[in-house]
């Protein structure tokens, strides 16, 4: 059911909004003012499909309520705002839609006309939202195709060279642990790992033969060899989307010290992702069965790796993969072991499941005692919606408790009547349903004028409200 909340100090007005609405099946809420609008809306879920709000008012206008609203961090900011006015003022209008309302009515309106001008704005930001659903969902689609390419593309790649199956993955891992150990969050992470499975994209350039030679090779063959890096930027610049995919393949073969190849680059001046890939990608050459030689012994790997710093490699990359080197004191990050295939196939999940992961609930939550997460997810819709719910909820409680106290101790009996109906509806929604009867007995008491009841069962409560907000805030942060 579509709901319209109804700000406007004219209690006829409200009324006749309300019975129009209301007889097109639309849920309604009707508040006197700007502040108490945004004493109800703050923390709540879910929020209203749409606000209808009077320009003029008492106190806070409907252009000040309108500014305060989009200042919240919450779902409630995003909330579609028309705006009600009996002024018949151009420049009032041009504000109101600068200000970036959806729709300005003029009063008296026609009954017909708000109704439709309120079922239209609500279906259009419905869609919109739908639309971006939609649009995040192809999204991870594609971006999960696209690892899954790049995976067979870099297994293509390997499978030119008899000697080096699986280097691509096994390289593409050794970066992402490594970047992961630096700080990177999971996402660049990611993006290294793609890297490094695209680094030696350029050989597909070069001919099968040189690649495979296992005698010592001519110059001119290790010529070929070195225009890998170029070949492979040059595949690689042209996807727009990802620009960092190049950087590995172009200068994983440049050194601290200058002396490295295509392009002669030193210190800070190679990416640090393509520094990272260039000691994974030195790491796995010497712990690898080459044409030429058979896997280096591991205390020799450590000391090529030790002697390379601040020449050849990035000394504090260098020194993050000598702590990976001591770590493994079965040498089983290594070709061929399981060990080191079990960390390829980790990674290659993990990006996976970081691009397309889809929201659970965890058991702490689901074993919150107070809540009914199972009503809570129907309520929302969805789990990713719910765990949306449930930051919210969370966000406003310490604000919305105060608040409550506040009034009750105040004697402000309307806004404490508000206030403990938006939290009987925020914690319906998020499944808290103990406490969300216990707002709606409190409401009734505001209702009906029992201002000794309130004042001897508001502190039990703020007591049941802050102890859920402390369990949600443990486990959702």
């Amino acid at each position: 059911m579509d709901w319209v909340v109804i700000v406007d100090d004219d209690a006829d007005n409200r009324n006749r909004v309300a019975a129009i609405l209301e007889r097109s099946g639309i849920k309604t809420t009707s508040l006197t003012s700007g502040e108490e609008l945004l004493e109800y809306i703050e923390g709540m879920v879910p929020v209203p499909d749409l606000i209808l709000l009077d320009v003029v008012m008492p106190g806070m206008n409907g252009f000040d309520t309108f500014s305060n609203l989009r200042k919240k961090s919450g779902p409630e900011r995003d909330i579609p705002v028309i705006f009600l006015t009996g002024d018949d003022d151009l420049e009032t209008e041009t504000e109101g839609l600068e200000l970036g309302a959806v729709d300005y009515i003029r009063k008296p309106f026609c009954p017909k006309i708000l109704t439709l001008r309120v079922q239209r704005t609500i279906e259009f930001v419905r869609l919109q939202k739908g639309l971006s659903k939609e649009v995040d969902k192809k999204t991870k689609e594609n971006s999960r195709l696209t690892i899954h390419v790049v995976q067979t593309l870099a297994e293509a790649i390997d499978a030119k060279d008899t000697y080096t199956n699986g280097h691509s993955g096994r390289v593409a891992a050794y970066s992402k642990e490594i970047a992961s150990r630096l700080g990177y969050d999971e996402q660049h992470q990611d993006e290294v790992y793609m890297m490094g499975l695209l680094h030696d994209v350029g050989k597909i350039g070069v001919p099968d033969w040189i690649i495979n030679k296992t005698d010592r090779l001519t110059d001119e063959e290790f010529a070929e060899i070195k225009k890998h890096p170029v070949v492979g930027n040059r595949i690689l610049k042209n996807i727009k989307e990802m620009p960092q995919l190049a950087y590995g393949a172009r200068w994983h073969h440049e050194r601290i010290d200058g002396r490295g190849y295509p392009d002669g680059r030193k210190g800070q001046e190679i990416p640090e992702e393509a520094r990272i890939i260039a000691v994974a990608d030195a790491y796995d050459a010497m712990t690898s069965n080459r044409s030429y030689r058979k896997l280096m012994p591991q205390s020799d790997v450590r000391a090529q790796i030790e002697q390379g710093k601040g020449a050849q490699f990035d000394s504090r990359i260098a020194d993050v993969m000598i702590s990976m080197i001591d770590e493994d004191k079965g040498y089983t990050m290594r070709e061929g072991a399981a060990e080191s295939a079990d960390l390829h196939e980790r990674s290659s999940d993990e990006a996976i499941e970081h691009i397309d992961e889809q929201p659970i609930l965890s058991e702490k939550i689901v074993n919150i005692k107070e809540l009914d997460t199972d009503l809570g997810v129907f309520l929302c819709g969805d789990v990713e919606d719910y765990l949306d719910a449930l930051d919210v909820f969370t966000a406003s409680v310490a604000t919305k408790s105060e608040k409550i106290e506040a009034s009750c101790d105040n004697g402000e009996f309307e806004i404490y009547t508000t206030l403990v109906h938006s939290l009987k509806s925020s914690a319906r929604t998020v499944g808290a349903t103990l406490l969300s009867d216990h707002a709606r007995k409190l409401e009734t008491a505001g209702k009906t004028g029992d201002h000794n009841l309130i004042r001897e069962d508001t502190p039990k409560l703020i007591l049941e409200y802050r102890a859920l907000g402390e369990a949600l805030e443990a486990v959702l942060h």
